[in-house]
């Protein structure tokens, strides 16, 4: 009996001094879009989780959510070694861990959460250390790519054989941010295309030009058969970023399209 009072006494006494020298230590993490700003509460935040690397348990989860940042600072003015780019509106996560000793985390982001297929899921390893909070811009992550968000025709639209159909799409970088004539992101530095197929072969490709609206570009295409129609919808500009999206169209012939209306 002693000798049990003895062991749960010890750790008793092992937990408690854990937890007297547990420091409350913060993390912060932000996702910027390449050759762009930061992701944010605009393209619906990015989902964070912090793991333990070794262990897999989860300590810490939530969303990135705020603003995309000084556009100035970020896409005008020469960064300095050093110099922290971000301010208190800029999307970030922070969270705090009681850490009594150096802990290596894997950190996961996934998101922006409205990109649809554009989705990344990326990971981080760092090490966090007691009382050494990494604050200021974080752990940032660089999301490479394009947001491509087909909004003509929508999926599994109907429509009758031999007509000419708009195929449009919305392009972003991961930010969000306008694609437009005269701005930093210029729409003459994208080319986006419809590649389309029917029967499983493709059977044609064509350009879709900028509308003049932000981020969207349109062309036209004839249906000129009965059949489903595949459109894969692609993106890419000069720095690297790609990105695609798909959507689809069923050509009826005139008599039974008829009773769709």
């Amino acid at each position: 009996m002693l000798k049990r009072s003895i062991v749960l006494a010890t750790f008793m006494v092992f937990m408690f001094a854990s937890l007297v020298f547990a420091v409350p230590t913060k993390l912060t993490v932000r996702v910027r879009a390449h050759d762009a700003k930061f992701v944010g509460s605009g393209v619906g935040g990015v989902k964070v989780v912090i793991k333990d690397f070794f262990t897999g348990d989860v300590l810490s989860e939530g969303s990135i959510e705020g603003g995309t940042g000084n556009t100035k600072k970020l896409m005008f003015a020469p960064v300095k070694r050093g110099e922290t780019i971000s301010d208190k509106y800029t999307a970030s996560f922070v969270t705090s861990l009681d850490i009594n000793e150096p802990r290596k985390l894997l950190i996961e982001v996934m998101g922006p959460l409205t990109a649809g297929v554009d989705m990344h899921r990326e990971t981080k390893t760092i090490w966090l250390l007691p009382g050494r909070d990494i604050v200021g811009d974080g752990v940032v992550f660089d999301f490479y790519g394009l947001i491509v968000q087909a909004y003509s025709p929508v999926p599994h639209s109907i429509e009758k054989a031999g007509d000419t159909i708009t195929i449009g799409a919305h392009v972003s970088p991961m930010c969000g941010c306008p694609i437009g004539k005269n701005r930093i992101w210029n729409y003459k530095n994208y080319s986006v295309s419809a590649t389309i197929y029917h029967g499983g072969k493709r059977i044609g490709e064509i350009p879709l030009e900028f509308t003049g609206k932000i981020g969207n570009f349109e062309g036209s295409f004839r249906l000129s058969k009965p059949g489903a129609y595949k459109i894969v919808i692609s993106a890419y500009d000069n720095q690297n970023n790609q990105g695609a999206d798909i959507t689809s169209a069923v050509a009826l012939p005139e008599k039974v399209f008829k009773k769709f209306k």
